[in-house]
């Protein structure tokens, strides 16, 4: 597994383009670099921290600490991406993308950052959407990341949704829409300047300088496209992503016309993001839904986790019941078994897990899985940390030992390739800027090994800007690309998901 070719969650600042004149690609490459690594352990130290006891003085104090550094990270993002782009023309790096798939990255990488805010958000896209698109999806995948990441400030309740749908015109239109106070007419033209708000009170939200959609609005003029807002105040706001593009080649294999179709009853009891999400997953697969109509028993329900235990309990009388939880929630996972529920869904929801779970729950099957046991790592999983920077190496080994790893450190990628050499190990994350030796430098030389030592997961971890950074690690055989700053929990997700993946 480990030669993959899944490369994904480069940084939204816009690395998937090519580059500026060398002198400004070094320079920013250089800032970036420089300033995400003390980031990602000012930040990685804040989630260690909230995991350890504190009193109520404390928690405020680390709290305040990372909402600080969050916002400064936001402002490095923003300030680097629009020096780019006052620098010249927007290279445009033209792919098949699956838009279903871009959508859904865009809300798993923010699900922490609306979850800490008591928000829901979810990924929903429509019937029927082609499979394959021709298009710079990292362009795209920046601005519906900007305009997310911006619901998620500007919203106190509620949540956010991301959708996609193609038009008959050949337009593909991404929207991101949010529950929050709205935006008055008169300003709706100014936010997207460049240094826009609203009102003064903004700029502390957005992290005082209001460049997200002044560079959102030049990437989606540079793709031949348009974006625009629908808002009334009071009643959230719609952002709106319209691009000319191409259907792949491709066959869409999203499409259920000619499937046999199963007819369900669903009760869906759900805060209105994941239940749009719910719906739009089971009208694009081989399910016809139907919501019950009154005094109907539903062939299965969806409910939200945050529901008191006695609906939990009714529900469960009724129906074979799913319910929705935060990823932080898993250890919660037997109460809810112990109430009667025969499974559950993890938010972001996804669209492939929910209509495989609806169709096993309607046959009143228990749905049990490896997922409930992926807190823990696998019997004898070992992995190496390569990074020159001891403070997110211990940052690493704090959070994958606390996972059930055994960990090794290593300062250089020389010293990663010994490693390699002498330990089978189920995981490496492997920081890209080191000494001696530079991390993809180490990976190809891992590669070239013989047997499970060749094919060992190799997580590239990089704070730089590079605009080349997707193909060169594609060539050394990298499996996956994580931007700085990664949290303590991203991190363990990523290693029990993958050594869970090379044990199967």
């Amino acid at each position: 597994m480990a030669s993959t070719s899944r490369i994904a969650d480069i940084d939204h600042s816009g690395e998937n383009g090519k580059t500026e004149p060398d002198t400004s690609q070094r320079f920013t490459a250089s800032v970036s670099h420089e300033i995400r690594t003390p980031l990602n352990g000012i930040l990685g130290m804040v989630s260690l921290l909230k995991e350890t006891e504190l009193s109520l003085v404390q928690k405020e104090y680390v709290e305040a600490i990372g909402k600080s550094g969050s916002r400064l990270l936001d402002l490095l993002n923003n300030v680097l991406d629009y020096s780019r782009l006052e620098a010249g023309d927007i290279p445009l790096d033209v792919a098949a993308f699956d838009p279903a798939e871009l959508i859904q990255d865009v809300v798993e990488l923010l699900a922490p950052r609306a979850h800490t805010a008591n928000l829901d958000i979810a990924a929903a896209p429509m019937p029927e959407l082609p499979y394959k698109f021709l298009g710079d999806a990292g362009r795209i995948r920046q601005i519906l990341f900007n305009l997310a990441g911006n619901a998620i400030k500007f919203t106190q309740s509620g949540g956010i949704l991301v959708t996609a749908r193609y038009l008959a015109s050949g337009e593909l239109v991404f929207a991101v829409r949010d529950t929050g106070s709205g935006i008055p007419k008169d300003d709706q033209e100014k936010i997207f300047s460049a240094y826009g708000q609203v009102s003064a009170s903004d700029a502390g939200k957005d992290s005082g300088v209001g460049l997200g959609l002044a560079i959102a609005q030049r990437l989606a003029t540079a793709m031949g496209g348009r974006l625009h807002i629908s808002s009334e105040v009071g009643h959230g706001a719609g952002f709106f992503l319209t691009i000319p593009l191409e259907v792949s080649p491709a066959p869409n294999e999203n499409s259920s016309a000619d499937k046999k179709r199963t007819k369900l009853c669903v009760d869906l009891n759900a805060s209105c993001a994941s239940q749009i999400a719910v719906i739009s997953s089971l009208a694009s697969s081989q399910l016809e839904c139907n919501l019950p109509k009154e005094k109907e028993k539903a062939d299965v329900a969806v409910i939200d986790a945050s529901l008191s235990p006695a609906k939990i309990k009714k529900y469960v009388k009724n129906s074979p019941t799913l319910v929705i939880l935060r990823p932080e929630d898993r250890a919660q996972i037997p109460k809810f078994r112990e109430m009667g529920c025969v499974g559950y869904l993890i938010r972001p929801l996804r669209a492939s897990s929910i209509a495989k779970r609806v169709e096993i729950a309607a046959r009143g099957e228990e749905i049990k899985d490896a997922q409930e046991n992926e807190t823990q790592a696998p019997k004898g999983a070992r992995a190496l940390i390569a990074d020159d920077n001891p403070v997110n190496s211990l940052l690493a080994k704090r959070a994958l030992t606390t996972a059930g790893f055994a960990v090794d450190t290593v300062g250089t990628g020389a010293e990663a390739l010994e490693a390699a050499q002498n330990t089978p190990y189920s995981i490496i994350f492997m920081d890209v800027r080191m000494p001696v030796m530079d991390g993809l430098e180490a990976t190809r030389r891992i590669r070239e090994m013989d047997g499970s030592k060749g094919k060992v997961p190799v997580i590239a971890v990089t704070a730089d800007v590079d605009p080349d950074l997707e193909a060169k690690a594609e060539n050394v055989g990298v499996s996956l690309i994580a931007a700085k700053p990664i949290d303590p929990q991203r991190l363990r997700d990523l290693a029990l998901s993958w050594a869970m993946s090379e044990g199967s």
